[in-house]
């Protein structure tokens, strides 16, 4: 799971001026993989300080729990589920538009309506 610190592209010519570095030493600094030395700690210090904003960026079809209830896992094929816990239901939606929902939905539903989602075209 690759992650990194978004900045704009206005904070980021700023930290280029303030350490006196090039905007590529800047991008590294900010994907969070990169080896940190003193210079990549102040870099994001700075970016953290100037709104800069944690990302994470989550491999298709592993699931994103958010804090009220729901559950979305995405495809690299377009299609998305979508699962709450709230009423216990479960959606697959493709390229915006619902194609399937499914009630009371416990987990190893979860693994077929994820497989069914999956595979549409």
């Amino acid at each position: 799971m690759k992650k990194n610190i978004a900045v704009s592209k206005e904070v980021r010519e700023k930290i280029t001026k303030i350490f006196k570095v090039t905007e590529r030493h800047v991008f590294n600094a900010l994907n969070l993989d990169y080896p940190e030395t003193d210079i990549v700690k102040r870099i994001r210090f700075t970016a953290r300080q100037n709104g800069g904003v944690l990302m994470t960026t989550v491999p298709a079809g592993e699931a994103i729990h958010f804090a009220d209830g729901t559950m979305r896992m995405d495809f690299d094929n377009g299609a998305f589920c979508e699962f709450y816990r709230t009423d216990g239901t479960g959606h697959i939606f493709l390229k915006g538009k619902e194609v399937e929902s499914f009630k009371n939905v416990d987990i190893p539903m979860i693994f077929e309506i994820k497989e069914r989602a999956a595979a549409l075209r």
